[in-house]
């Protein structure tokens, strides 16, 4: 897959995140969460934040501020830490608009909004985890091989 035919996946898959949101009667510019992916050992969530909220997060980068516009959407992270605790992992901001969530109208749209550096960052740290993850997911589901 490449770089471009990538963005346009995950765009229109944050498209359909937020036409599902306010099919279920969620007011999308106030902000919202999609868990994408959870397992024992980590999770994947989007978070959809509008800029007055993402801005009141105090270890917001501030090269990453200056890219916060009206929407936002962000790739979190998370991995079991001792004792089996979420632990936020990683946060990356890969989508921004200057319109609200609710005047999106297309997945053109959303793809002119990705935030390549902060999609890239994320790419590369979920294939770190789901590598490092897959054998000890494997090793929970696979029971031992009597001898």
């Amino acid at each position: 897959m490449t770089d471009k035919s990538y963005a346009q996946s995950i765009a229109g898959d944050l498209f359909h995140m937020i036409k599902s949101a306010q099919e279920q009667g969620v007011g999308v510019d106030n902000g919202f969460r999609n868990q994408a992916m959870s397992s024992p050992g980590m999770s994947l969530t989007y978070l959809f934040l509008n800029k007055a909220d993402l801005l009141k997060v105090p270890a917001l980068p501030g090269p990453v501020k200056k890219q916060v516009r009206r929407s936002n959407a962000l790739a979190v992270i998370e991995l079991a830490g001792p004792g089996g605790a979420k632990q936020t992992a990683g946060i990356h901001l890969i989508w921004t608009s200057a319109k609200p969530c609710s005047g999106i109208e297309s997945e053109a749209e959303m793809l002119d909004g990705i935030q390549v550096q902060g999609l890239a960052a994320f790419t590369a740290q979920i294939k770190s985890v789901l590598r490092n993850d897959a054998p000890r997911t494997v090793d929970q589901l696979v029971p031992p091989q009597a001898e």
